[in-house]
Order: C-alpha cells, then sequence, then structure tokens
C-alpha cells in the first residue's frame, strides 16, 4: 500500500458511535478545537483530538491493518494493549500514556496524549541528529521498565506469548529470510525471560522537554531485554547514515546508560553477538520495508549500509560497533 494512499475518516470508522466517541473525548479536551489523523503506526487508526483545554489520542483497531489492508487482524486485540497500558502505567505512570475510555463495539481507546508538541521522536529525528543526552535518558528510562516489570506476568494478553513472539521479533527477523537470522529467532525464543516493550522505534517514543514517553504496546511479551535496546538501535543507525560521526558517541552513550557499564563489559561475547544480530535483522526489515516505512535521509545511503549488514552476517561473528562502522561507509563514499 501507498503511504498517501487515503485513509478512512474517523466518521467511516466510528460510524453512528462517532457523537458518543466525541462526547467521551470532550469531558477531557473541552469542546473540540481540531482533530487530525497521527501517521506512523501501520496496525491501527490513530488520531490528535485537540480542545481547548488538553488533547486526547483515539486509537481504533479495525478488522485489517490501517497501512496494510491487505492483512486481516483481530479488532479485539487492542483490549489486549490497554491491559498493557493499564500494567504499564500503574508501573511507570508517567510515562506511558493512561487509558482514559474504552468502546468496546468499535475496538476504540481514549488515551491520555504524552507526546509534548504532538511529535514523535521519529519526527524529531527526520529533522536533525539525536544528541547523547536523549541516549542517556532513554537507555535509563528503558532499564528502569524493565527491572520495574522483572516479575511481573503476562496474562493480560489473550494469546500465548508465542503469539505475540510472531507478531514482534519472529516477524521482523524473518521476513529477510537469512539463514543466521532465523537462528537468531530461535535463541530469542528460547529466550523468555520478562515483559519487553517489543517495538522500540523512534515512533513510539518522544524524548521532548527532558522527558521520556513510550506509546504502542500492541507487541508486549516475555523475552529478552536487551531486544528493546537493539531494536531502537537498528533505528538509530538508519536515522544518522548522514550523520554517521555522531554515532560513535550516541551508540556508547545508549548502551552504558542501559547497562550501566562502561564498554565493552556490558553483556558477555555471546549476548552481545545476540544484540548485534538483532539490531542487524531489524536494519535490513526497515530497509527492505517489510512493511510501510518512511526512510529518513537520502535514498543513495541505504544501499551501501544494507550491503555492508549482509556482509557481516555472512561473517557469522560481529559486534555493534561493527554495525557502527557499516553505517560510517555511506558517508565515506559520498564524501
Amino acid at each position: 500500500m501507498r503511504l498517501d494512499a487515503p485513509m478512512p475518516s474517523l466518521a467511516t470508522l466510528l460510524g453512528p458511535a462517532l457523537p458518543d466517541i466525541l462526547s467521551a473525548c470532550t469531558r477531557h479536551t473541552g469542546p473540540i478545537t481540531e482533530t487530525e489523523r497521527v501517521h506512523g503506526g501501520n496496525v491501527s487508526h490513530v488520531f490528535r483530538i485537540r480542545g481547548r483545554h488538553t488533547t486526547v489520542i483515539l486509537k481504533i483497531r479495525g478488522d485489517h491493518y490501517a497501512r496494510i489492508p491487505t492483512l486481516p487482524t483481530d479488532p479485539a486485540l487492542i483490549d489486549d494493549e490497554r491491559r498493557a497500558l493499564e500494567v504499564y502505567g500503574r508501573i511507570e505512570p508517567a510515562l506511558f500514556p493512561q487509558v482514559l475510555g474504552y468502546h468496546t463495539e468499535t475496538h476504540t481507546m481514549i488515551l491520555t496524549d504524552v507526546f509534548p508538541h504532538g511529535r514523535s521522536y521519529y519526527e524529531d529525528l527526520c529533522e536533525r541528529p539525536a544528541t547523547a543526552e536523549e541516549m542517556i535518558r532513554l537507555g535509563r528510562a528503558v532499564r528502569r521498565i524493565h527491572d520495574a516489570t522483572q516479575h511481573t506476568d503476562t496474562e493480560f494478553r489473550t494469546h500465548s506469548n508465542r503469539y505475540f513472539q510472531e507478531r514482534s521479533f519472529l516477524f521482523c527477523l524473518r521476513a529477510t529470510g537469512h539463514d543466521l537470522l532465523a537462528q537468531t529467532c530461535e535463541e530469542l525464543a528460547a529466550r523468555s525471560h520478562q515483559l519487553v516493550l517489543g517495538d522500540l522505534a523512534p515512533k513510539n517514543l518522544s524524548l521532548a522537554d527532558d522527558g521520556v514517553a513510550f506509546c504502542d504496546l500492541d507487541n508486549v511479551h516475555r523475552g529478552w531485554p536487551p531486544y528493546d535496546i537493539a531494536y531502537f538501535l537498528a533505528h538509530l543507525l538508519i536515522h544518522h547514515l548522514g550523520h554517521s560521526k555522531h554515532l560513535r558517541t550516541l551508540v556508547p552513550a545508549l548502551l552504558t546508560a542501559y547497562f550501566d557499564a562502561q564498554l565493552p563489559h556490558h553483556l558477555p561475547p555471546t549476548e552481545a553477538l545476540l544484540m548485534a544480530k538483532v539490531a542487524a535483522g531489524v536494519i535490513l526489515y526497515r530497509l527492505d520495508e517489510a512493511v510501510p516505512y518512511s526512510l529518513p535521509g537520502e535514498s543513495a545511503r541505504t544501499g551501501p549500509f544494507r550491503e555492508g549488514v549482509l556482509e557481516l552476517l555472512a561473517r557469522g561473528a560481529f559486534t555493534v560497533q561493527d554495525l557502527v562502522r557499516a553505517a560510517e561507509i555511506p558517508h565515506r563514499a559520498a564524501s
């Protein structure tokens, strides 16, 4: 599906329930002044409802993916995300949206808007490089979340843990068809330690105003905690192909903050390799656009980077630092 293809309106999605749901929004926003679609997610339809007092988010799940309408889905699964938000909201209420309302018939949630200025970190990265301070803030927040959820079960989920693994790392790493990444999937599936966010992409977080906020808990499952950091790291590399000199500061800042240890002592070699393989797989998943994702920067830079990542996978043993060096190749070529 084209990313700029027409999307259904709020009225089309909600039908006769529209007045009641907007009325529920106004109890929080005051009189509504503006309604806008929020772009970025592939599964649900998301709208920002602005009012005189504040802003709320409407998240609506249909029976097909919002941006991949050929893929069917169960709209009732939004209730799983609602329960996930309640779990995380109790643990870290400042970092996650609060569920203000839930409309069962239309599979719609009303959420607090936790993104200052209505912008995701993806939008920030499309305009400027990340900063080391942001990476430290993010790394510490993810560590705090993982520490707080290490003994939390997943009984709030309708399906098995394997089902949600299939929807997250098993899908994105297998999308390339690479044998080493298929092996990586099996390694991850055997490491079901604790809750992980599962989709820590820049479009699902904000680092504005010296804070941290997360949204989209559709892929929360039990897994290997560093998976979240590796998943974000892949996006960090992709977003800095035109600013690769920053990566030698940004990547250590993120990893040191999360592991609370100076590099290279944050992971034993086998787990360091697993993290590098996860990041490599997510990089290919994004560059190959297995699902819609607007790639930042000049497309000419992504080809050499992709080839560099494939060469590392062919080698079999590599590090995150090797991925950083591969991200520098397009910059050196352009120079």
